[in-house]
């Protein structure tokens, strides 16, 4: 886990709607947490799907 806190990093998942709450449309208390995974589990009405991620899964 790697914690990204840059304003770059902010600013690239940052919604439009989000200056209604943040005049420059970035919240300055909040961080982006990066993560690599091999593979996943979901859930969606009553069924749950695993999945790989990336390479040759």
């Amino acid at each position: 886990m790697e914690m990204l806190d840059d304003a770059t990093r902010k600013e690239m998942i940052s919604r439009e709607g989000d200056t209604m709450y943040f005049s420059d449309g970035v919240d300055p208390d909040y961080c982006v947490l990066k993560f690599d995974a091999e593979s996943g589990r979901y859930n969606t009405n009553f069924y749950s799907e695993s999945f790989g991620v990336g390479g040759d899964e």
